[in-house]
């Protein structure tokens, strides 16, 4: 069930990967409101960016330096663009000159790669790539092929001479800063944002699961099962931050499907195979970077060497999901846990749930916003997906988002034309709002999905039998668009695929059995 955030200022929920932000934002300081800023195919995922300042124009000013700060960075760590200071770094012959930051986050890659024992190894792309070659032939790589590829990684990647700020290509493995660049960006976006503090006096910024808050804002973060990688998911916990980083590693979003089985993207340098024994790790550390790139290691070590390590670095907490679903965190994370009200159980097993869950049904929503002609980044419309039931009564609202750059929410919801009108009675009976903003951390920019389990908003099982399922979509200075399918959800798995509009690229409905391993 969708978490609901109750009316005020700007409180979104930010979902993101195995990472749920679910922001009940307290209005900490005496003065300043809550801006919150919703953009797509920011660094290949998604931005959310909340602000705390004075008037919506200091607030504005505040989301321009964390935009500039972010294309700054790219250019200089993007894999993905041939002009970037990283791509153009691998490519040199000889020692090269390096920017103070790619400096810092190459030293930072070093000690990470010592630190984790071999768990963290830029180098380990290689790898990757064999098995991205691997789905696409689906076919298991071979032994050889595995073998050859962990050779590259024994040669040293480069040579960093931080007194003349120069480094030098060593080997010839194809690098990726992919687990650890974005926290870095998170965290200096995230400060870029804040500025000298007199205008804006507090931040959070999620790039893509990386999480960096800042100043006057004391989120409350609830982190969802890797198994439940819906956009509606109920989360597995939550903790309370202030002044730190988070970041989430884990191959429930992606990996590689080959000849029937899902592999986990995370891969293990050291034995060059998938991680399978870990589903998930999630890290508050003091830096952006740390987090990163420590929770690619958690999600790869044992867990009692995760242990160790937290143990040896300051500030640093962690909850691992294992294969078999336990919960192993560190002893301040279960501290954060309580903050946020949280007894840190363990989770339900999902079989048992899944019998009466609509008679082991449910159904899923998919939908893909769509990218301007121009391409680049592009502001997040405002969406809700709905249920109505036969007799046209709003019964479930699976997600709402309302793009806010300003304080008030209220004053956008009649944008959303058929919810708003549909939905008043409920809202009036009683007297609170859904405010869902989301984002996952792997997946490409603009495509979600909700899962509906068959209850109403008050969390009542209704009968099987007809329901239109509707997915509108307004833009500010835009265009409103609307989706609309009637189904009759009985004792038959079925899927279709809805036409989509302006707003909404395409979409889709799988009506099926739950499956009892999530």
């Amino acid at each position: 069930m969708a978490r609901r955030i109750r009316s005020g200022k700007v409180r979104p929920a930010l979902v993101a990967g195995g990472l749920v932000v679910g922001l009940a934002l307290a209005a900490l300081a005496a003065r300043g409101e809550e801006f919150a800023y919703y953009h797509e195919n920011v660094l290949g995922t998604s931005l959310e960016l909340v602000v705390n300042a004075e008037s919506q124009l200091q607030a504005q000013a505040a989301e321009q330096r964390a935009l500039h700060e972010i294309d700054r960075l790219a250019a200089v760590f993007s894999n993905h663009d041939p002009a970037s200071e990283f791509r153009r770094f691998q490519a040199a012959r000889g020692s090269t000159m390096i920017s103070p930051e790619l400096m810092e986050v190459l030293s930072a890659c070093e000690h990470f790669m010592a630190l984790g024992r071999g768990a963290f190894d830029p180098r380990v792309e290689v790898v990757s790539r064999l098995w991205k070659r691997a789905a696409e032939r689906n076919a298991l790589p071979a032994e050889d092929e595995i073998a050859r590829a962990l050779k590259q990684l024994a040669a040293p990647a480069w040579r960093l001479d931080p007194r003349t700020s120069t480094a030098l290509r060593l080997g010839a493995a194809p690098l990726s800063l992919d687990g650890i660049a974005k926290g870095y960006i998170a965290h200096r976006a995230c400060a870029a944002a804040i500025g000298d503090g007199r205008e804006a006096r507090g931040a959070l910024v999620n790039l893509g699961g990386d999480l960096r808050v800042q100043g006057a804002l004391e989120p409350t973060v609830a982190i969802v099962a890797p198994w439940a990688d819906s956009e509606s998911a109920e989360p597995l916990t939550r903790v309370r931050l202030k002044d730190c980083s988070v970041a989430t590693s884990g191959g429930s979003q992606r990996g590689f499907p080959v000849a029937g089985h899902w592999y986990s993207h995370v891969i293990d340098p050291r034995t060059g195979r998938p991680v399978e024994r870990r589903l998930e790790a999630t890290v508050i550390a003091p830096r952006g970077l740390d987090a990163d790139a420590l929770a690619k290691v958690m999600s790869v070590l044992e867990p009692e060497e995760s242990l160790a390590i937290a143990r040896a670095l300051p500030g640093v907490e962690f909850l691992v999901v294992t294969g078999d679903r336990r919960l192993i965190r560190t002893a301040g994370f279960a501290r954060l846990e309580q903050a946020a009200g949280q007894a840190g159980r363990e989770p339900e097993p999902a079989a048992s749930k899944a019998a009466e869950d609509w008679q082991g049904f449910e159904l899923e929503v998919g939908y893909e916003i769509n990218q301007p002609a121009a391409g680049g980044r592009y502001r997040r419309p405002y969406v809700v997906v709905w249920v109505e039931d036969a007799q046209g009564k709003s019964v479930r609202t699976l997600i709402l988002w309302v793009s806010q750059g300003g304080p008030g929410p209220f004053r956008w919801l009649p944008d959303l034309k058929r919810w708003y009108k549909g939905d008043r009675a409920r809202k009036k009976n009683k007297q609170k709002d859904l405010f869902f903003t989301i984002a996952r951390p792997t997946r490409p920019a603009g495509k979600y999905k909700v899962v509906w389990d068959g209850k109403d908003d008050a969390g009542r099982l209704l009968p099987r039998g007809e329901y239109t399922i509707s997915i509108e979509a307004a833009r500010e200075h835009g265009t409103y668009q609307c989706i609309r399918q009637t189904v009759t959800l009985a004792d038959k798995p079925f899927s279709e695929v809805l036409k989509g509009n302006v707003e909404i690229k395409s979409a889709s409905l799988e009506y099926r059995r739950r499956d009892p391993g999530k």
